[in-house]
């Protein structure tokens, strides 16, 4: 048969028409054979489909698909009236079955048998089969095209309609898998196998062509199908992906520029050139367009043609055009034509700033002369004014216009734009052509400039030339100018015109200057090269016009290509092409009509004002509202008004914000305020969640501007429902000024709209129009109701409307209602009778009734399309996330793998076919081990197999990681427990090449690294995505956790290089879910799998990360480390320490220093159960030590290790730890948040739980025992570790941490620094005595003062014993007891007592007495300690013993007992000092001795009893015996030298035998018996308290002395000689070992401790008791000494509350009042209360006697002139009664400042030696840590934005300011005298 004239004719309509015949015939067989037919015709059609003309072949075969699915499993799924029982496809009831119901009288009797679903006839089984076949030709290559959507996004619209085809395709897959599994058992089935195969083959055919062609918007919503749980959904599934990979599917429709590659291509098939030189796409849209729309395709034409350098193509293309259908030259580019409006956009686009630049000088050079001379161009004598004269006006015409033309001439060789010799050639060339017997050149010169050059002169202020309007004079010559050049370029003189014929011979002249310039214009053209040229179109408006213009056009292109002459030449797979980008791209945005804006338009309404000022346009919301279409301008009605849409159900109340909806619509209006304009309201479908509420309605009318109401012309209500018209009852009073409005047409059906819109100009949504579309209409039928109404029922494909017979009233207009229902709102459809059914609708608010002759038929199409719906409904919608071009192998790989492990025989096979298929066309390198067939018999047991090929295709193929790891994590979660096993078998060894993503590789050249540097960050993100979900999968996949911990992360942790990440994302992860949470624990759980394969590295990594952590604390320093911004970084690290401390996964004997460093940190810190887990670190720690196989220890440093597990585990160190609560410290620890009840990870610790410095001194000194017993046995057992000086490390560590300012850590640091030193030089006590300056300044900072002294005390004796430091701390350390603060106070009593042992022990105070040392000490800063004396009233300068105890008797006062024991020491050891010089024994009463005497007389009893009254015999001392409390007992043995051992060793004559302490037996309490004294009165408090203390230490010293022999084999060979015990109190826990440290204080040896031993003399020597009085006039002959030792036994009498301490003091100061009465006076008034206060209430018989004594003598001595207390004042005492009192909780700040200025003194004075301290790094290069500090040649080199100061306080300052006059925010390195900035200093400055 011939086709010569089937090409000629679309067949379009015709196969449409046939179709929707065929689709309304019943379900008869002669019917289903016509489908039959039918079917193989759309087949055949899609054979010879090249042999066809389409007009608009995608929507054509979209139409065809809608249509032949519609039959597919049609009357399998069908029911017979009166039948519910056939409904169901499987065993199980539906929602079919559940919306159908039936009367039973109707099935009584009814004589249709169900069809059951495989008892059906062939013709059923053969129309399935016709029908898939032809869906599949024409899928083939088909892009889907669907309904415009209502929420505006086509992607989501297409992706819809894919799913609805897909679901649908396989429910039939899954009917033919049920049936053969049927025919397999039951033979007598109807349906062969062959039958069922093929339709199999068809059907997953048809599925490959869907996919294939709607590759972006199905992959991603059919991958799910990979993982389908119905095996042979899967299976099916993997035949079709075979099929698309051996069709060879473009995938590079996935990527993100798919949009902008389809755009360039559309461009690149408009601009494309055949083989002859034409532009077949071009020049049809040139020919179809409709004249409106020319100038701008005009505008599209040049502009893309240019942007692809082809812009002479299009201009001899259309430019031959339009010669060739000239009659003449005359003719030419004078018409409306295409041609003309593309050489104008020329001339306006290329050649306007030429012309400006060119005329512009000319023109207004001419506006001058008419305005200063006057000067006139009128030649016509006519028109002449009067006085102006012709021939002037002829000459300045002539001179004018011969410049103008001179200057146009001599612009050819100059700047004439190249575009329009371009265009000037190509004129030239196509009238050649043409009229070759014509002067063509000349012809040129017309065009040029009868369209340019005279146009911008005619009007210049038009066209843009000059900025203001000519004058008529100007205007005149510049027309008569037009002309002369006009004619020069026609080459013609003038004839008709009688006044220009003078002009002539100016023409005459003139002519070959034009030909020359024409020429020149038009010959001398270079054409650009025409290659192709790549560009980005996708934001081009050019590009989208283009679209549009296509897409309204593309019928019209197609009837022109194939009835045009080259139809044949030129073929039509151009034409194609672009109809099938014009359907992948979808219809084009509605484009508005372009407006004139005028002044008046842009006026705003004060609504506008707000919302413009809030920006409102600019937020996405307010985006995404414009992109829902609710409101748009689109086309023009017939009365060429603009038209506007309203879609009302694209409005969801309560979704959208209605005023941003006001505002859309106001500026979408606004371009028409002024103008008239009609709108189309889109009722279809509208019900209450549309509504517009009261008030917003309301809000409407307020806004809207009166123009409005004023131009809008017509208002068309399209589809008015009932639910409308109720609500326009409703608000009638609102809507009153529309009722009866003329303005108002309510349209019924689109025909009627055709009266007032053309057709193709009428922009409804696609989804309202095609309600239209093959219906099946009942007329006459009833719906009944409280008033039964005549209605019209229409069932469509998708929808039921219901449509009222009689028109009803709506806002006073007569009206036909259009209900409409959707069939996915069919929830029931019930058959009562013959001639009645009632339909249920959701939302509604009962059934609808109607009735109707043919009710049988009308339910049967409404359960038809109510089935294909719900047949094309997914059981359920995953949706995959974007899958990108690259994405696609390594997806389809992982979905191949884990099916090849299914225990379906078939999709094993068809697994290996689509993994055969994805190696070949991706090119796999799986090196020969796959190859496609059929029937091939694969093994169920094929994990090796497997895995192999993951190996193999991991190491050839490592590219494909990312993806392929992504979408294994995906199909993991829908996989069963054996797949998942599977799965994590192919996965690991994909793992390690995840650090080729991670690694940087730059090149040499510049730009290439920093390209690099970008693609690299990419790709480490998206490694960081994986790691991520990996986390997510191994935290929700419960049951596979164990298998997830060993294969995932146990594989991990052996790539060294993915480490730092993978700690990244568990941190982040463990930080997200908070401290103590499943998902924290489980992070730190994890870690112990990563660490398992590289103990080392991970152990490296982790500890590095904490201490970096730790380290940036000091950037940005908090007041506690919980505060700071990193705390739970670093509290969630110290879990994964103490998962990892277990076995030595922390390599404990290369990481021992820093953990340490950690503990002493983090201890005592963070919830309990975080502190529960330093503790339990500090165990396995230990328990590693004990463990590991590094260490080879012996059996004695393991015992010693043993005894130190038990001892940390005892209750006394859970109480250090903070957790003395806790019953276990490892339940505790984890014990984690999500537990009931419990609150251990976010309960805060109590108050007394909080760490103290001298608990930290105890661990440190703990953990210190551990690591230098450890440290030797390691040294001498294990050689090949480097850097092993475990204490020079974490002294390193520790040094780091003290001098540098963070006041969490600093405080902590010192005093870890402080005790674990071997060393300090003059530098170090330097630096910290900066910091404590520092910190004094704003002395808010105790704790870091306190820990200053405490290491001050500590780090004293390890200095040179020749520092000049040793002296000065002894004023630092009276300084600090001067600051009346009550921990600072003990630790400065404690530093003053070691400092007066260390000088004690260098003999300095052998000849010199410690006054004349002290006092020559500080003479360089007297000026500034004098202000510190007379400020506390204690003048060192007047009497320097007085002053210094003066400062001591506040230590009695203490809370602490150990304080108060210090400070009887201290004065004891003060009186044996004070005594050295002179030999004399320390009891006897001197000037110098008798202020240490009085200070102690209350509390010893040997000063007692060798100092005693003379005039007084004591009852409270006759009742002691002399020897029960020897003042021996008061020193421990342990201490080497006092005073007086010293002078019992010197062999005075004084000196009596030594005799051993008896030991002190427990203290009792007094009883008083009848008011009289008992015998035996105890001894005071104090002082038996403090003697059992030092009895304990003794007993303790002696088992020190016994084991000592045994343990001194682990003493390092190369300790230091030092020797250390407290002398305050019983040590919190014995030493483990003798080592050369310990916890107690240390004391260098002297000689005489050499010749003793630790054995310590403890004998006296004595002075005659009888000659020996304290208050001896005789001796104390000095009445400013007198008056000082009363004052000092006033002052305790006055602040002692112990009863036997006052009755002591009561009887000395008696005897003061008879020895010196002229004195006593002086302290009365510090007595006088005391003493009314006794005589009130005391009943202690010697106190009273004694205070009657005092009384008496004070009267019989009682002198006017004695002195009062004012007299302290005038010696410089005035304070010795007030200090000594209690502590006073206010802050000193004068005596601070006082303090600060001191030392500042100290430091410019340079009294004290030491340079600027270089604090390097002390991590070591493995951790990976960066020093903070940046000290290579002093702390000074640090400026103060870089790093804080160690001092800094000015960060944690709220206000941000600096106190007083000193900034607080430098180091203390920079000490100025006046102002000190603190800001760091460099040496030589």
């Amino acid at each position: 048969m011939s086709c010569d004239n089937v090409g000629v004719i679309s067949i379009e309509s015709l196969m449409l028409a046939i179709v929707r015949y065929v689709r309304h015939l019943d379900s008869t067989v002669h019917a289903i054979q016509i489908k039959i037919k039918l079917c193989q015709l759309v087949e055949t059609m899609m054979q010879r489909r090249d042999d066809l003309t389409f007009r608009q072949e995608m929507k054509f075969r979209n139409k065809l698909v809608e249509y032949l699915t519609d039959w597919i499993m049609g009357n399998s799924h069908q029911v017979n009236i009166g039948d519910i029982c056939s409904m169901s496809r499987r065993p199980t009831r539906t929602a079919i079955q559940r919306i159908i119901h039936s009367n039973q009288t109707t099935n009584q009797n009814s004589n249709k048998a169900p069809t059951p679903l495989f008892l059906r006839s062939q013709t059923d089984v053969d129309l399935d089969q016709a029908s898939m076949e032809a869906v599949a030709a024409l899928l083939a290559g088909l892009p889907l095209q669907p309904e415009e959507s209502d929420r505006g996004d086509l992607m989501e619209a297409k992706s819809q309609l894919f799913l609805k085809y897909l679901t649908l395709f396989m429910n039939l897959l899954n009917d033919c898998s049920e049936e053969e599994q049927d025919t397999a058992m039951d033979p007598n089935r109807k349906r062969s196998t062959s039958n069922l195969s093929a339709l199999r083959n068809c059907t997953v055919q048809a599925m490959s062509n869907l996919l294939n062609a709607n590759i972006d918007s199905g992959l991603m919503h059919s991958i799910a199908l990979g993982y389908h749980k119905d095996p042979q959904t899967r299976a099916a599934f993997m035949e079709v992906l075979t099929k698309i990979l051996q069709q060879g599917t473009e995938f590079e429709t996935l990527a993100e520029t798919a949009l902008a590659d389809r755009f360039e291509r559309l461009v690149e098939l408009v601009t494309m050139i055949g083989d002859k030189g034409e532009l077949p796409i071009a020049m049809a849209l040139a020919t179809v367009v409709p004249t409106q729309q020319m100038d701008e395709l005009a505008r599209v034409f040049v502009n893309l043609f240019d942007a692809k350098h082809l812009l002479y193509q299009l201009l001899w293309n259309m430019f031959s055009k339009e010669v060739e259908i000239a009659d003449c030259m005359q003719t030419l580019f004078r018409g409306n034509s295409l041609a003309s409006k593309i050489m104008a956009y020329c001339f306006r686009f290329y050649g306007q700033q030429y012309l400006r630049d060119l005329l512009y000088p000319l023109i207004m050079e001419m506006v001058v002369m008419e305005k200063e001379q006057k000067e006139s161009y009128e030649i016509d004598p006519k028109r002449i004014e009067e006085g102006e004269k012709l021939e002037d006006n002829k000459r300045h015409l002539m001179l004018i216009t011969q410049k103008v033309f001179n200057a146009i001439v001599e612009s050819a060789h100059a700047f004439f734009p190249p575009k329009l010799r371009i265009m000037c050639h190509c004129t030239y060339e196509v009238i050649s052509m043409r009229f070759p017997q014509v002067h063509s050149i000349h012809a040129t010169g017309t065009v040029i400039f009868l369209r340019f050059f005279n146009p911008a002169l005619v009007s210049p202020y038009e066209s843009g030339i000059i900025d203001e309007e000519p004058s008529t004079k100007v205007k005149r010559g510049l027309t008569l100018m037009c002309k002369i050049m006009q004619n020069i370029a026609n080459h013609l003189l003038f004839t008709k015109e009688t006044h220009m014929r003078t002009f002539n011979d100016f023409l005459k002249t003139n002519f070959e200057a034009g030909r020359r310039f024409f020429t020149e214009i038009a010959s001398d053209c270079d054409i650009p090269d025409t290659g192709n040229h790549s560009l980005s179109f996708i934001n081009d408006a050019n590009v989208l016009a283009l679209h549009r213009l296509l897409w309204n056009n593309q019928e019209k292109i197609g009837d022109y290509l194939s009835s045009s002459r080259d139809h044949k030449a030129v073929g039509r797979r151009p034409f194609d092409k672009m109809a099938t980008l014009l359907a992948y791209l979808g219809p084009p945005e509605h484009r508005p009509l372009d407006s004139q804006w005028s002044s008046m338009d842009m006026t705003s309404t004060k609504f506008e004002e707000i919302m413009s000022k809030h920006n409102m346009h600019e937020k996405d919301e307010f985006k995404s509202l414009k992109n829902l279409h609710i409101f748009y301008q689109a086309g023009t009605s017939k009365q060429g008004h603009p038209v506007f849409y309203y879609i009302a159900r694209r409005y969801k109340v309560g979704e959208i914000n209605g005023d941003l909806l006001i505002y859309h619509v106001l500026l979408t209006l606004k371009p028409f305020y002024n103008k008239p304009f009609e709108l189309v309201i889109d009722f279809t479908h509208t019900c209450a969640e549309n509504r517009f509420r009261t008030d917003f309605l309301s809000k409407w009318f307020v806004v809207m501007p009166e123009a409005v109401y004023q131009n809008i012309v017509q208002a068309y209500i399209y589809n008015c429902n009932s639910w409308v018209r109720e609500y326009t009852k409703y608000h009638d009073r609102i809507l009153t000024p529309l009722r009866g409005n003329r303005k108002l047409v309510f349209i019924d059906h689109p025909a009627k709209l055709h009266e007032f819109i053309e057709p193709d100009q009428i922009k409804l949504p696609g989804s309202t129009l095609s309600l239209e579309e093959d219906l099946k209409i009942s007329n006459n039928a009833l719906k009944l109701s409280h008033k039964d109404t005549k209605v019209t029922i229409k069932v469509g494909p998708n929808a039921i409307q219901i449509t009222s017979a009689e028109k009803l009233r709506v806002l006073g207009h007569q009206v036909l209602l259009n209900d409409v229902y959707y069939a996915s709102e069919i929830e029931e459809v019930c058959l009562v009778d013959d001639n009645q059914f009632t339909l249920t609708i959701s939302n509604e608010s009962g059934p609808l009734s109607f009735i109707h002759n043919d009710c049988d038929n009308i339910v049967h199409d409404i359960i038809h399309i109510r089935t294909r719906w719900e047949l094309s409904q997914p059981d359920t919608v995953t949706v995959h996330t974007k899958i990108r071009p690259k994405d696609v192998p390594g997806t389809l790989l992982n979905v191949a793998l884990l099916n090849l492990g299914s225990s379906d025989p078939s999709l094993r096979s068809a697994a290996y076919n689509l993994l055969c298929a994805l190696t070949q066309t991706f090119d796999l390198k799986i090196e020969g081990q796959l190859l496609e067939t059929t029937g091939l018999c694969i093994p169920a047991n094929n994990t090796i197999f497997i895995k192999t090929i993951s190996e193999t295709l991991a190491a050839n193929e490592p590219h494909l990681t990312l993806e392929f790891l992504e979408e294994c994590i995906q199909g993991f979660g829908n996989s069963n427990i054996e797949l998942k096993h599977l799965c994590l078998e192919y996965i690991t060894p994909w793992l390690p090449n995840l650090t080729r993503y991670i690694s940087q590789h730059l090149d040499d050249d510049y730009k290439q690294q920093r390209f690099c540097r970008h693609t690299d960050e990419n790709k480490r993100q998206k490694v960081a995505l994986i790691l991520d979900k990996l986390i997510t999968m191994t935290i929700e996949e419960v049951e596979m956790y164990p298998s997830i911990q060993a294969k995932i992360w146990g594989n991990i942790g052996q790539v060294a290089d993915l480490l730092d990440m993978v700690l990244d994302s568990f941190i982040k992860r463990s930080v997200t879910g908070g401290l103590g949470s499943i998902q924290a624990e489980i992070m730190a759980d994890t870690a112990v799998a990563l660490t398992s394969a590289n103990v080392q590295l991970v152990s490296r990594k982790v500890i590095g990360r904490l201490c970096r952590l730790i380290d940036k604390t000091c950037t940005s320093p908090t007041p506690t480390l919980e505060q700071h911004l990193m705390w739970d970084d670093i509290a969630i690290l110290a879990r994964y320490l103490l998962m990892l401390s277990f076995n030595n996964s922390l390599d404990v004997a290369s990481h021992l220093p820093f953990l340490f460093h950690i503990v002493t940190l983090l201890v005592c810190t963070g919830p309990l159960s975080l502190r529960a887990s330093t503790h339990g670190l500090v165990i396995n720690i230990i328990h590693s030590l004990c463990t590991c196989s590094q260490l080879n220890f012996k059996e004695a440093t393991l015992k010693v290790l043993k005894m130190s597990l038990a001892e940390f585990s005892l209750p006394k160190f859970y109480q250090l730890f903070g957790i003395s609560k806790v019953k276990s410290a490892a339940v505790s620890a984890f014990r984690t948040s999500f537990r009931p009840g419990d609150r251990s990870f976010t309960m805060s610790a109590p108050e007394h739980e909080k760490l103290s410095l001298s608990s930290l001194e105890t661990i440190v000194d703990a953990l210190l025992e551990i690591m230098e017993f450890d440290q030797c046995q390691f040294q001498a057992s294990v050689k090949d570790i480097p850097n092993c000086d475990w204490l020079q490390q974490w002294t390193d560590l520790s040094k780091r941490f003290a001098f540098q300012y963070n006041p969490a850590l600093q405080p902590r640091a010192i005093i870890v620094f402080g005790c674990i030193s071997k060393t300090v030089t003059d530098s170090e006590v330097k630096q910290l005595l900066k910091i404590m300056m520092k910190a004094l300044e704003s002395f808010t900072d105790l704790v870091l003062i306190e820990a200053i002294v405490m290491c001050l005390t500590r780090l004293q004796p390890l200095l040179r014993s020749d520092s000049p430091i040793h002296k000065f701390l002894f004023w630092v350390a009276i300084s600090v007891l001067q600051l009346d603060e009550t921990s600072l106070y003990a630790a400065g009593l404690a530093l003053l007592e070691q400092n007066l042992h260390t000088l004690d022990n260098m003999g300095l105070f052998d000849i010199k007495p410690l006054e004349v040392i002290m006092i020559e000490t500080r003479e360089p800063l007297e000026w500034h300690f004098k202000q510190l004396d007379h400020a506390m009233g204690l003048s060192f300068k007047a009497n320097f013993n007085f002053a210094l105890v003066g400062h001591l008797l506040k230590g009695f006062r203490h809370p602490q007992a150990t304080t108060v024991s210090r400070t009887i020491r201290v004065l004891n050891q003060l009186l044996s000092i004070t005594v050295k010089p002179t030999n004399r024994d320390k009891f006897e009463v001197t000037p110098q001795t008798v202020p240490y005497l009085a200070a102690l007389v209350s509390v010893s009893e040997e000063v007692r009893s060798r100092c005693h009254l003379k005039h007084r015999i004591s009852q409270y001392m006759m009742t002691e015996s002399p020897s029960s409390d020897s003042l021996n007992a008061e020193i421990p043995q342990m201490s080497t030298t006092s005073g007086g051992s010293s002078n019992s060793s010197s062999g005075s004559g004084q000196s009596m035998p030594s005799t051993p302490a008896p030991p002190v037996p427990p203290p009792t309490v007094p009883i008083a018996q009848n008011n009289t004294l008992p015998m035996a009165t105890p001894t005071p408090k104090r002082q038996k308290s403090w003697d059992l203390l030092d009895q304990s230490a003794m007993n303790t010293a002696r088992g020190m002395q016994k084991g000592n022999t045994h343990l001194s084999q682990g003493q390092p060979a190369n300790s230091p000689k030092v020797c250390w015990r407290s002398l305050d109190s019983e040590p919190v826990r014995p030493p483990l070992s003798k080592t050369n440290r310990s916890s107690s204080m240390p004391l260098p040896c002297s000689k005489k401790d050499v010749k003793s031993g630790l054995a310590v003399r403890v004998g006296r020597g004595s002075v005659s008791n009888e000659n020996n009085v304290l208050l001896d006039p005789e001796v104390l002959t000095d009445y400013p000494t007198q008056v000082l030792v009363l004052t000092v036994l006033a002052t305790l009498v006055r602040n002692t509350t112990d009863e036997n301490e006052a009755r002591i003091l009561y009887e000395y100061l008696a005897e003061a009042s008879v020895v010196f009465p002229r004195v006593f006076p002086v302290i009365h008034s510090l007595l006088d209360a005391k003493i009314n206060n006794v005589l009130s209430l005391c009943h202690d018989q010697a106190i009273l006697n004694a205070v009657q004594s005092i009384i008496q003598n004070m009267i019989a001595c009682e002198d006017v002139s004695q002195q009062q207390l004012s007299y302290l004042q005038s010696i410089g005492f005035g304070g010795l009664w007030r200090f000594a009192g209690t502590f006073t909780k206010s802050a000193p700040s004068d005596t601070a400042e006082l303090l600060v200025n001191c030392l500042e003194a100290m430091m410019m004075e340079n009294c004290l030696p030491g340079d600027d301290l270089d604090i390097l790094n002390p991590y070591p290069s493995s951790l990976g840590i960066s020093s903070n500090l940046n000290l290579s040649s002093s702390m000074s080199s640090l400026s103060v934005s870089s790093m804080h100061s160690p001092t800094d306080k000015e960060n944690v300052d709220k206000n941000g300011a600096a106190g007083g006059n000193r900034m607080r925010h430098g180091s203390a390195n920079n000490i100025q005298s006046k102002n000190r900035t603190g800001s760091f200093k460099k040496k030589g400055q």
